[in-house]
């Protein structure tokens, strides 16, 4: 089997056949660090597919693959095709990647905006490390990025109890350390670059709740469990900007996790998962590499 169809195979399953059954696996919710890491590792052994895979449609003819230079073209044969080929393939990595940069950027301008109104009305001091809107409808988020901001609605003071406050608090910077917006701009450019595959259509949604439950997960170290579900239901409904990542986002699904309450998949399943899912991207170069070397 030549390789082109070996990485056809390989994006079809990364793209159409596994991505439902992700988002069905129950361990996702117990580890959603790592399956933001799944979904994520889905969308570059993909792309890797299907980059190698153009590759090699261009330019089938065996090469000896002395090492990484060779099978991605960069010391191939001074042939047109030899140097059309890398190139077509470096033209698929750069759509998402295009996507990437574009969202990352557009959603920087739209904080700079927001920064720029919130120090104009909102206030300092009242609630430490967070800034403190004038609103009466309770909201809790956050802005990350450059000159990030935590930003508590008035309404949202007046309706939760102090613990409620510090576990939601602590959410949000769980979204700020845990750098989630970059993880959000990756899941949308891998949603637009395989849009009308299961991958494209699930991955947006399914990494924006599962880095909400990685964010309640780093609160937990510190709150209960009670306190943060009291404090999501109170501001599941508030507004927040679109840039922003907000306590309330996926509360249905959120609040029926830790009502469950299971336990947190062992360490060792997780290291096995992390690295499992790193191997997810090395697989294409393999599937390139075989045909010729068989």
């Amino acid at each position: 089997m030549s390789a082109a169809l070996l990485l056809a195979g390989w994006a079809a399953a990364m793209a159409v056949l596994l991505p439902p059954r992700l988002a069905r696996a129950g361990w996702v919710r117990r580890a959603p660090a790592l399956g933001v890491l799944a979904w994520q590792a889905l969308g570059v052994s993909a792309l890797a597919a299907v980059a190698l895979g153009v590759r090699q449609l261009l330019d089938p003819t065996p090469h000896h693959h002395d090492g990484l230079l060779h099978l991605c073209g960069l010391s191939a044969p001074a042939e047109t095709v030899s140097r059309v080929a890398p190139a077509a393939a470096a033209v698929v990595v750069m759509v998402p990647v295009g996507v990437f940069a574009v969202r990352l950027a557009a959603a920087a301008r739209g904080r700079a905006r927001h920064r720029t109104v919130l120090d104009l009305a909102a206030r300092r001091g009242l609630v430490p490390g967070a800034l403190v809107l004038e609103h009466p409808v309770p909201a809790v988020y956050c802005l990350p990025g450059r000159g990030r901001r935590v930003v508590v609605s008035r309404g949202a003071l007046d309706a939760l109890t102090p613990e409620q406050l510090a576990a939601a608090l602590a959410h949000e910077h769980g979204h700020l350390t845990g750098r989630h917006h970059l993880a959000t701009c990756a899941a949308e450019a891998l949603a637009r670059t395989f849009a009308g595959l299961p991958l494209g259509r699930l991955v947006r949604d399914e990494t924006r709740a599962l880095l909400e439950m990685a964010a309640d997960d780093r609160a937990l170290r510190h709150h209960s469990a009670r306190a943060l579900a009291g404090a999501m239901a109170v501001v599941a409904a508030g507004p927040a900007p679109s840039a922003a990542l907000a306590a309330g986002h996926h509360a249905a699904a959120r609040v029926s996790r830790l009502a469950a309450g299971r336990p947190r998949l062992p360490r060792t399943t997780r290291l096995l998962g992390t690295a499992s899912a790193a191997a997810l991207a090395a697989v294409p170069l393999a599937l390139a590499c075989v045909p010729h070397l068989l």
